[in-house]
């Protein structure tokens, strides 16, 4: 079995940084970059891990989902009180990828997760002494809120697949293809192969899960329950576990209304000693951001959304269900940005606390009779942290503590990693029983503040978001905004050094400073040009409507691993790029053109770039503005979209193969009518209430108008592959210059080395021939159709 071992390159890059000639950057640097993943310290301070991800060139399979990339890392462990070297945590094969867990309380074991070919398992860790104990659950990805929880030092329980099958999340493409293989085999021997959806279709099969608990000395796991979970959260006693389940999806509402994804979640309780379990009735239909158990542990409070408005409700283990909603006042429930419907709440003392609405005020209140405001508090403030008679909010960037004496103000609030994580949406919304919260000083430091006012503070010299050994006064972090991102910092006191370094070619790369613009009547952005040249260079405009940049965009820098927008490559090709602010407005389309080439004529008035020789690129809403932007004025000389909606009023039957060979007809048609009517492309309004809004914003609507040359690129996974095939229809029929490359394995990010590779060769040339007139393009971008490429 081949191993991987620890080389000092990382320790010596940074001690030795290049002093070579500065080089540009190109495809093959950015897919050998490194990343740092999760970075923690173990609640007694004593040890630190870290998640180096291997760069998307080194992966040993590029099938998986986009999670999948991120789960091949390789772990390391630095003891804080012995030495600042970095060593492996465990040893490590060469086709596999590990990624961080939870630590146990007191930080004596740590959860490890192996993903090897079609195989994702569960380890633990023994820290003091390195053994690994590997189990054979394949645990959820806790994408929701945790898929894991320890109940103590040497017990956990976990939420996995029950036939130790990859997660929905890593199984995708793989699992897709498998399922069309068996249809076309069933097909060519004769037999019925067919998905039905609709009046006539079998009720959807909710994906199952297992509860496990699991003894962390031994690894042996004893299946508890089945159901299809979503979520955990165990009692402070360690007795029980409220899950989430799964739920069937909700018929969309009228037409005329606004539309949300709706699907009816429900609740089970186990007793993780008898494995006795209960679904309360009362609870089949919550929110999935609201699981908080009582400091007693005997009950759970949940948001019942069945109806509006929404119910306050406490559980016992027993299944006994209890309205706590106070006369005149609700729960509020903001859609989120998943749209779902997002309550908040926990307990002060034995009582629930809720955020809500009660008459005309807003913020938050005590579920008792009066529904008694918590007074002092931002109507946004946001519950931290909660144990026993006290809890912790974040009220308008500070932390404030509620008790029975009442309201303190503790000082601005910071963030620090918790090793008891990592934690998903839910975390968002609550404190996931967190006991303290931190909060910055003045001079550099970052403090630890208990519920327990007699607790103490312990402050140590760290930046925000840092990991950080309380009982050692030491921090470790990837970098403060504006630190180079590849470099893992350990700091003591004031003295802060590098202790693992990664992608030291960088240092010999160089890439374009940004340069603000500014135009008439608040128009601005971004602008990047390309080092000595030698006449003034065509620009490519990157835009995204509804987005507006104070800041240069993290995508422009030198370090991002951005491998579907990569502007800077075009930079090195002698590019000007320019990323205009595109704030919302009434419909998405207003102005869009003219906006974007004020701020390029702002440029043009500095002699920064040439006006006649405008590209445009974009990727999914990115796609959309440049293609849009195409339709509204013949200045634009060139167009690249990947992966985006042209065509409103048929987005809606937008499948994708995944989900069409999924019988998911029903979710697609859900998500597409919410991300029309209620999200990103802001139509309001379902299409047969607002057909002209429709169209208005619809590329495919104005193709007559686009005379800028098209590639579209789309991946096949991609929702939307229809759309831009509908547009290379529509440009086509206009006898337009178009060219549609189908990426094979690609959902809507690229990960396929080979397809990268491709996709910007194509860009490259498809500007080239345009915007720089140096002819045909070396790689195929035309109407023509090109044989498959072979493999990387």
């Amino acid at each position: 079995m081949r191993m991987v071992v620890v080389a000092l390159a990382g320790l010596l890059a940074a001690a030795c940084p290049s002093s070579a000639r500065s080089e540009p950057l190109t495809v093959d640097v950015i897919l050998a970059l490194k990343s740092f993943g999760r970075v923690a310290i173990d609640p007694s301070g004593e040890v630190a891990v870290f998640e180096e991800r291997r760069a998307r060139s080194d992966l040993p399979r590029h099938d998986l989902e986009a999670e999948g990339a991120i789960r091949y890392a390789r772990l390391y462990r630095i003891d804080l009180g012995v030495s600042d070297r970095p060593r492996p945590l465990l040893a490590m094969e060469e086709d596999a990828g590990y990624s961080v867990g939870a630590f146990s309380p007191s930080g004596r074991r740590l959860a490890v997760f192996r993903l090897r070919n079609d195989e994702w398992r569960l380890g633990l860790v023994e820290i003091a002494t390195g053994r690994v104990v590997w189990t054979e659950v394949a645990p959820d990805l806790g994408l929701w809120g945790r898929s894991l929880q320890w109940l103590k030092d040497d017990a956990l329980v976990v939420v996995g697949m029950p036939d130790g099958a990859l997660p929905p999340r890593l199984a995708g493409p793989r699992a897709e293809q498998a399922r069309l293989l068996a249809l076309r085999a069933a097909a060519t021997a004769g037999y019925a192969a067919a998905i039905t959806v609709g009046e006539d279709s079998a009720p959807e099969a909710l994906s199952p899960r297992r509860l496990w608990r699991i003894d962390a000395v031994t690894g042996e796991a004893a299946a508890i329950a089945d159901g299809p979970f979503l979520d955990l959260e165990t009692s402070p006693d360690g007795r029980y576990a409220a899950l989430l389940l799964d739920g069937p999806l909700l018929p969309p509402p009228s037409a005329d209304t606004a539309t949300e994804v709706r699907r009816a979640r429900g609740l089970q309780i186990v007793d993780l000693i008898s494995g006795a379990a209960v679904r309360p009735s009362d609870a089949r239909n919550i929110s999935t951001s609201l699981l908080a158990w009582s400091p007693t542990s005997d009950a759970l409070l949940v948001a019942a959304i069945d109806d509006e408005p929404a119910r306050l409700m406490t559980i016992a283990p027993d299944g006994a269900t209890r309205d706590v909603t106070p006369v005149g006042a609700h729960p509020t429930t903001p859609i989120d940005f998943q749209g779902m419907a997002t309550a908040e709440g926990g307990w002060l003392g034995r009582t629930p606390i809720f955020k809500g609405r009660s008459g005309s005020r807003e913020g938050w209140f005590v579920a008792d009779v009066d529904a008694t405001p918590l007074t002092g508090l931002s109507p946004h403030a946001r519950l931290i942290a909660e144990e026993g008679s006290a809890v912790l909010f974040n009220s308008d960037g500070n932390v404030v503590r509620f008790d029975a004496e009442g309201y303190a103000d503790l000082g601005p609030a910071a963030s620090a990693a918790n090793p008891l994580g990592p934690f998903g949406l839910r975390a968002q919304s609550g404190p996931l029983q967190a006991a303290f919260a931190v909060i910055a000083r003045g001079d550099g430091r970052l403090c630890q503040v208990w519920i327990d006012p007699d607790a103490g503070s312990q402050c140590v010299a760290a930046t925000h978001g840092a990991a950080i050994s309380w009982s050692r006064g030491i921090s470790l972090d990837r970098g403060a905004l504006g630190d180079d991102p590849n470099a893992l910092r350990l700091q003591r006191s004031h003295r802060r050094e590098v202790v693992w370094r990664l992608n030291s070619e960088l240092d010999r790369i160089s890439v374009a400073a940004p340069r603000r613009i500014a135009g008439v009547g608040g128009a601005g952005g971004w602008l990047y040009l390309p080092s000595n040249p030698t006449a003034t260079p065509p620009v490519i405009v990157v835009p995204y409507q509804g987005e507006s940049y104070p800041d240069p965009p993290w995508w422009m820098r030198r370090e991002s691993t951005s491998l579907s927008m990569a502007p800077q490559l075009m930079v090195a090709a002698g590019y000007a790029i320019l990323v205009p602010d595109l704030p919302p407005t009434p419909e998405p389309a207003d102005g869009l053109a003219h906006r974007i080439l004020s701020v390029v004529d702002a440029a043009a008035a500095e002699g920064l770039v040439d006006p006649e020789r405008i590209g445009l690129w974009g990727w999914s809403f990115g796609a959309w503005s440049a293609v849009m932007s195409a339709a509204q004025s013949p200045r634009f000389d060139a167009v690249v979209a990947l992966n985006g909606p042209m065509n409103f009023s048929t987005v809606i039957g937008d499948v994708g193969s995944t989900l069409r060979l999924d019988g998911g007809h029903a979710l697609a048609a859900a998500a597409s009518a919410r991300w029309l009517e209620s999200g990103q492309a802001e139509m309001r309004d379902a299409y047969w209430q607002a057909p002209d809004r429709y169209r208005r914003n619809s590329p495919f609507e104005q193709a007559d108008r686009i005379v800028a040359p098209t590639l579209l690129v789309v991946g096949e996974y991609d929702l939307m592959l229809g759309q831009s095939e509908q547009l290379y229809g529509a440009l086509h029929r206009l006898n337009r210059p178009v060219a549609l490359t189908l990426l094979i394995g690609e959902e809507h990010g690229l990960r396929s080395p080979g397809n990268i590779r491709l996709y910007y060769d194509q860009i490259r040339n498809w500007f080239d021939r345009y915007l720089m007139g140096s002819g045909g393009p070396a790689v195929p971008a035309s109407d023509a159709p090109t044989p498959p490429s072979g493999p990387d």
